[in-house]
């Protein structure tokens, strides 16, 4: 039977593989889920077992020890097994709640790993938002598959238990009544069975339709809802508590227009999907509902037939009606929960299709037996993937151990995405990039600090050197301000979550990741526009300490700002993709071409240029 384009055997195996994945990031929890609905399954039974002996003995011996025994034994197992259940409920609860970290620390981790061309795929970044709206909005998804679990474990266990109640005969007590015959024989007969039959095959089939019926309606509102929710956090979370745009929000009197943005875009059709899947929902459970009530008046009258005819005593009539009625419950439950697993795979689907995208190889990166610090660029061109127009076309490049590279050219002229391929943060499809086998570092413009003290940061690791560290500040000129903290290294960054943290200028922020790039002391050192955020005091005081702070090292500037070209030894200019000039900024600012009217425009900014 095929669902959603799938077999029901791929169904299971998907299923299959989503509880394997669970139990890597929650251990043990499924095996606590089972052995609680063992138990909660077996309580109820033990009450109705207790109750109809009760009533059978009333009606027969009518032996008090016999009842006091039973009695007491059975409140007691029932105490017992209570108590297991609820400490055992209360470690699932727990191990729920950690579901929605672990999932999204999981998310992560794989996000650190894949290629990162894929990071900026909106693709990808569109079914990330999928994938974690699906289990933050509906709980579907892994959290949809843990209570499915649950709820399969329940009905095979209590159908099991009615079954063996059913077929052995266990309790169950033959006290003919004296009657004379008649219709009622038919509880006893073939029409019998088969109008119980029926009532289950019915059951179970409505329940299932009313399943797929609510679950189209939920996922049709899942699909908008990912998306309205990424719009909401973005605002919510990001904008709207950001202290920087709360400047904007005053002075351009934002508010209004930010929230009826939220409203039309988020809010509002939320809220529709959200009525559409209550409504869904309230008319298929009162189906359910009624189907519920049809089918237990069915099976009492069939019962409370047997005791008449005298096929089962009359304290038993409550012992088989539970038995019948919880059978019909668990086979209409566990198709019910069936049908909706094999629609959670939807969202499985998804989760697997982000957690198996590719990763990084960190082989393909450098050439153990090419040179320190040497990079070779051979007839590279480059498109960004899911793009037909080359980003850089025909680049070759030889740069030597210890050479000072600018690299300069208009927005969108390449510079970033070459930087970006000497890192190795794509795949090359033409050409080759070679390097040394060692690590680079590099400091971009749109660069990251974390909420955590000034020396993991510049280390980017929880131990560190630190007279490494000091040294790079003092590169940077930024080690009196950071001696000037009672903390020194140890102070906290930011406010996000220590009340002592401190707030760093934009220029001071670029300095400390130009101070996070030294600490790395590798050969190769590149820095994309390592200035846009200082002022022309502290850039002059930057561009004179570059030969101190490179010393030593391959270093490849990427700049907008032509100052920073009479400190290197080669300028290459780009242009629409491809290096049109190359020499010195002597050589290039005297001739005609590229540098020299990026130059000229510049120049009067340059007072002693």
């Amino acid at each position: 039977m095929n669902k959603n384009g799938r077999t029901l055997s791929e169904d299971i195996k998907l299923i299959r593989r989503g509880m394997t994945e669970f139990g890597t990031f929650l251990p043990g929890q499924l095996k606590l889920l089972f052995i609680h609905s063992l138990i909660t399954m077996t309580i109820p039974y033990i009450g109705i077992y207790m109750t109809s002996a009760i009533i059978s003995e009333l009606s027969g011996s009518k032996r008090v020890t016999m009842l006091m025994t039973r009695t007491g034994t059975s409140l007691v197992l029932i105490l017992v097994l209570t108590i297991i259940a609820a400490l055992l409920y209360k470690k699932i609860s727990v191990g729920y709640n950690q579901l929605f970290p672990a999932h999204e620390i999981r998310l992560n981790e794989k996000a650190n790993a894949m290629k990162y061309s894929l990071l900026e795929n909106e693709k990808v970044r569109a079914l990330r938002d999928e994938v974690s709206g699906s289990i933050d909005c509906s709980g579907a998804g892994m959290g949809s598959l843990y209570w499915d679990c649950g709820s399969i474990f329940n009905a095979i266990i209590s159908g099991m238990i009615s079954i063996t109640i059913l077929v052995s005969g266990f309790g169950i007590k033959r006290t003919p009544i004296n009657a004379a015959p008649s219709p009622l024989g038919i509880a006893d007969s073939l029409w019998g069975y088969l109008i119980l039959i029926v009532v289950i095959a019915v059951s179970a089939a409505v329940s299932c339709k009313m399943t797929s019926k609510i679950f189209d309606v939920s996922f049709d509102v899942f699909l908008n809802g990912a998306k309205y929710n990424r719009y909401s956090n973005y605002y919510k979370l990001e904008y709207l508590s950001d202290d920087k745009s709360a400047k904007d929000v005053r002075l351009y009197s934002q508010k209004d227009l930010i929230l009826n943005e939220v409203l039309d875009k988020c809010y509002i059709p939320f809220a529709e999907g959200d009525k559409r899947e209550k409504d869904a929902s309230s008319r298929g459970n009162g189906v359910l509902l009624l189907l519920s009530a049809i089918t237990g008046g069915v099976v009492y009258i069939l019962i409370g037939a047997k005791a008449m005819h005298g096929s089962i005593g009359i304290g038993n009539v409550l012992l088989i009606y539970a038995a019948v009625t919880m059978l019909i419950k668990a086979l209409t439950d566990f198709a019910m929960t069936f049908t909706d697993l094999r629609n959670n795979n939807e969202h499985l689907i998804r989760y697997f299709d982000y957690v198996s995208m590719d990763e990084e190889s960190s082989s393909e990166k450098t050439t153990p037996e090419f040179p320190k610090g040497e990079v070779s660029v051979n007839n590279l061109s480059f498109k960004y993937p899911g793009t037909k127009a080359y980003a850089l076309r025909d680049i070759s490049l030889s740069i030597k151990n210890g050479e000072k590279i600018a690299i300069v050219g208009a927005n969108g002229s390449g510079k970033t995405t070459l930087v970006k391929l000497i890192c190795g943060l794509y795949d090359i499809a033409e050409g080759s990039i070679t390097i040394g086998d060692e690590p680079v570092s590099v400091v971009f413009q749109d660069f990251s600090l974390l909420s955590l003290p000034l020396g993991n940061n510049i280390a980017a690791g929880a131990l560190y050197d630190k007279n490494k560290v000091w040294n790079a500040l003092e590169k940077v000129g930024m080690r009196k301000r950071i001696e000037a903290f009672d903390n020194k290294l140890d102070q906290p960054l930011f406010k996000d979550y220590d009340e002592d943290g401190t707030d760093l200028s934009g220029g001071e922020a670029q300095k400390i990741a130009i101070a996070r790039g030294i600490y790395k002391d590798s050969p190769l050192f590149i820095l994309d526009e390592p200035t846009a955020a200082l002022d022309p005091k502290a850039e002059y005081e930057i561009f004179t300490r570059m030969n101190e702070i490179s010393e030593g090292k391959t270093t490849i500037f990427i700049s907008h700002r032509l100052y920073s070209c009479k400190f290197c030894d080669r300028v290459i200019v780009m242009d629409k993709g491809r290096i049109v000039q190359e020499g010195t900024h002597d050589e290039l600012v005297g001739i005609p071409g590229k540098y020299s009217e990026m130059w000229n425009a510049q120049a009067h900014h340059y007072i002693n240029a």
